[in-house]
């Protein structure tokens, strides 16, 4: 599980209530350049908008998507103001995103990858 965050407060938080559901933790990303120490070694990551190296979340998400068949969920404060394609990222939730709302998130990314149809959770918009 790779966190895409620049705020060490929010990443933290991130950090704690992942571990608590049980995930691993493959690392914490800040920019575009700490994204790929990470990419090869992640299957889900949570991505920020905007990050210290400008708003190249979307981005960060498509790379992370088509280059490593990475699941990519945003995780931004105004999730309705993304307007880029992101075809290959699953979709944006909210921030400050609950920790029954990040479980939930999860689940439905599992039910997904193993080719089953899942529910997304109330709160979250899909792109795919």
């Amino acid at each position: 599980m790779l966190i895409v965050e620049d705020d060490m407060m929010i990443a933290s938080d991130l950090e704690d209530i992942l571990m608590t559901l049980g995930y691993e933790i493959s690392g914490i990303a800040d920019s575009f350049e700490t994204v790929q120490q990470f990419a090869a070694f992640s299957t889900i990551a949570l991505v920020d908008v905007n990050l210290r190296d400008g708003a190249t979340g979307p981005r960060i998400g498509q790379y992370l998507a088509s280059d490593f068949g990475v699941a990519v969920v945003m995780v931004t404060g105004s999730p309705e103001l993304i307007e880029t394609d992101l075809s290959k990222v699953i979709g944006p939730i909210s921030k400050p995103a609950h920790p029954n709302l990040i479980r939930d998130v999860l689940e439905y990314l599992r039910t997904i990858r193993e080719g089953e149809r899942g529910v997304p959770p109330g709160g979250m918009r899909l792109f795919v």
